[in-house]
């Protein structure tokens, strides 16, 4: 039987794949591929506050290095800038 749960992480996993571009389907659908599963009930529910944030906002802050509470006010956010920042090309 498939949980609440394990629909809500279907969701999120199709959210943050099929943003609008695809540099943030990568980051945020890559990240979500990879910590999903292990990601508590309450990271979820963050995760997904961070989904409706535009991608030009999530791009400034993980892309640009922009300063924005509105994203760093999330605790998932360190897990994603952690995951980004191991994953770049070139670092």
């Amino acid at each position: 039987m498939i949980s609440n749960t394990d629909i809500f992480r279907k969701k999120l996993l199709f959210r943050s794949s099929h943003r609008g571009t695809k540099e943030m389907d990568i980051l945020l659908g890559g990240f979500f591929k990879e910590w999903g599963n292990s990601l508590n009930e309450s990271e979820l529910i963050e995760f997904q506050s961070l989904l409706e944030l535009t991608d030009k906002v999530i791009s400034d802050w993980l892309i640009m290095n922009k300063t924005t509470t509105n994203i760093e006010s999330i605790g998932i956010s360190k897990k994603i800038r952690e995951f980004v920042d191991s994953n770049t090309i070139g670092k």
